[in-house]
């Protein structure tokens, strides 16, 4: 006698379509997500940029000369630099992401190149600002001395912004002139020199 097997159920296109819409659906949901936000793109330069007013601090507590690092913010990019007299100082700055091929004294940072997957970051504004944080005057550089101060007796905040008019966002770090420690405030706490506000996340 013949015994028959049970016949294996096959998909249906209705159901082959309906998974392929669900997996497009989870895709359209997921790739938004691994672009970061404004906001986050905003913090991940302002780490960097504190990170090397860090690094120029402790070359000048090391080495107890004077660095610097000059922002252009028109270029979009920052550079330390030795400041002080001693020659034998001006090849002792270096890039260590740059690898051996790098040239001794020499670490230029351009915003524009720093890898990111989200909106460009750009060096919008430098000033000193007084006790209460208003700005003062517009700088181009942060110098630090041998004991980690800075050579201006104001503290100074760097801007950095993102997106343009209504969807600007903007994140600042400050630097703290008797320290010389940089610190990454809140996003759009503060309104640019020029008075633009831009709205908290």
């Amino acid at each position: 006698m013949k015994t028959s097997r049970p016949q294996r159920a096959a998909m249906t296109l209705i159901e082959v379509l309906l998974v392929v819409a669900l997996m497009a659906i989870l895709a359209g949901l997921a790739i938004p997500s691994a672009s970061p936000s404004l906001v986050e793109q905003l913090r991940s330069s302002a780490s960097i940029v504190a990170a090397d007013l860090d690094y120029a601090r402790s070359l000048a507590v090391t080495y107890g000369s004077d660095f610097r690092v000059v922002f252009n913010t028109e270029e979009g990019q920052y550079e330390i630099e030795h400041a002080g007299t001693n020659p034998a100082l001006e090849d002792v700055v270096r890039n260590p992401f740059d690898g051996e091929t790098a040239a001794a004294g020499r670490y230029l940072v351009v915003l524009a190149e720093l890898p990111n997957l989200g909106p460009e970051v750009r060096l919008a504004a430098l000033s000193t600002i007084d006790a209460d944080g208003q700005p003062q005057e517009d700088v181009s550089d942060v110098a630090f001395g041998p004991l980690g101060e800075t050579s201006r007796t104001q503290d100074t905040r760097i801007w950095l912004a993102a997106g343009s008019g209504p969807a600007m966002r903007t994140i600042t770090v400050r630097v703290n002139s008797v320290t010389g420690l940089a610190t990454v405030e809140s996003p759009g706490e503060y309104a640019l020199p020029d008075g633009t506000v831009t709205p908290p996340p």
